[in-house]
């Protein structure tokens, strides 16, 4: 038998919460299937920036005690340093904090809010293929569901994403733009496999043989210690073990071979162009929507699963076309801008440092870093530095 919804979110992270939280929120019957049952591990920095923050409110209607109480937030900084070979190019306060979070808790809060709404969640229940067509979804071991509409937020090795068929997923320009990421989180302390001090302050690192040529490598503060992480695209013959263990060495971490490394893909400049098809959207990292120059995914990932949700609630009204047409318009006129001019950065930077070393860096970061912050945290575009307001859809705050 199989049973009905208004709409299936697959993959309960951001993404699916964000689109869950705004559908249950409307009053609709929501399915937000997931593999794995909250809280479970996640691979990432954790770093909200100030649009993430402000996302949290309208979205999921959370503030920042909200998170300090249930949401894993440990830790807030306005101070930031940028490094080129462990040696510091700029170092500055933003005019808003840089605010981490556990993202177990954070994932689990975010999901509760959509359950709380109305939301069905369905954990360990993996998504084995989809219909795009009919809105049809079969689970592992042969349970089927079916929906007016899907959302496929089901990561960057999305199973949904398959459903888009060949005209609108490129599987070899997907791998091709595709990062490699590796994430530790190490005590502090001077013995083997440790990091040798306190972190209170975000760095990117960026530059040199120790992190990958188009990427960077970062240090953030941790839950339980430094979280050490390296980030790049796959496209040149690079060793990511043994560049990450470089970066190790580089930051005096003793015996780094003994690390037990962890690594994850991230989608880093391969935003789908088409990322839905019938009554199939695609959100966060499953339709490549991470910011191409800093990697930041948590932000983008609850605004285009909200983005998609607003679109459906269009499109149970008016139809499939009309559904793709708004989930368009709204990327159009908020991630892709974003998105095109922080990857023709990306370019620039890195093919800078690669023929002239740090002084490119080193001039960009040094320019205007009260505007750049302002960057980062969403006050100003990627499209030179210009003020930028942000666009929500339908059933968002």
């Amino acid at each position: 038998m199989v049973k009905r919804y208004d709409v299936i979110v697959a993959g309960a992270g951001p993404a699916g919460a964000a689109a869950g939280a705004v559908l249950a929120g409307r009053g609709l019957s929501v399915a937000l299937v997931d593999r794995a049952t909250h809280p479970r591990p996640k691979l990432c920095g954790g770093l909200l920036t100030a649009k993430s923050v402000d996302a949290l409110a309208r979205v999921f209607g959370l503030s920042l005690a909200d998170l300090a109480a249930r949401g894993g937030l440990f830790h807030e900084s306005p101070q930031y340093l940028f490094l080129h070979q462990n040696r510091e190019l700029l170092g500055g306060a933003a005019a808003e904090p840089f605010r981490f979070v556990d993202r177990p808790a954070f994932d689990a809060l975010l999901a509760g809010v959509a359950v709380a709404r109305g939301a069905e969640l369905l954990c360990g229940r993996a998504v084995e293929a989809c219909d795009a067509a009919s809105g049809l979804v079969r689970l592992r071991g042969g349970e089927e569901l079916s929906a007016s509409f899907v959302i496929g937020a089901d990561g960057a090795n999305s199973v949904v994403r398959r459903a888009l068929g060949p005209e609108g997923y490129d599987r070899a320009a997907w791998r091709r733009d595709l990062a490699a990421a590796i994430e530790v989180e190490l005590p502090v302390g001077g013995g083997p496999g440790q990091f040798p001090r306190a972190v209170s302050v975000p760095e990117l690192h960026v530059g040199g043989a120790s992190v990958p040529r188009a990427g960077y490598g970062w240090v953030f503060p941790g839950p339980r210690g430094p979280k050490v992480g390296i980030c790049g695209l796959r496209r040149s013959d690079q060793d990511f073990g043994a560049i990450m263990l470089r970066f190790l060495r580089l930051l005096g971490v003793p015996e780094p071979e003994g690390v037990a490394l962890h690594g994850h893909p991230l989608p880093y400049g391969n935003a789908l162009a088409r990322p839905a098809r019938g009554r199939l959207l695609l959100a966060g990292d499953a339709g490549g929507f991470v910011e191409p120059l800093f990697g930041e995914g948590i932000f983008y990932a609850m605004a285009t699963g909200a983005h998609a949700a607003s679109a459906v609630l269009g499109g149970l009204r008016s139809g499939e076309e009309a559904c793709a047409v708004e989930y368009e318009r709204l990327l159009a006129r908020t991630v892709r801008p974003e998105f095109v001019w922080s990857n023709r950065l990306r370019w620039c930077l890195f093919w800078a440092m690669r023929h002239m070393g740090a002084g490119p860096i080193r001039g960009f970061v040094k320019s205007a870093p009260a505007a750049l912050a302002e960057m980062v945290h969403g006050g100003r575009s990627f499209r030179l530095l210009r003020r930028k307001a942000w666009e929500w859809g339908e059933g968002v705050g």
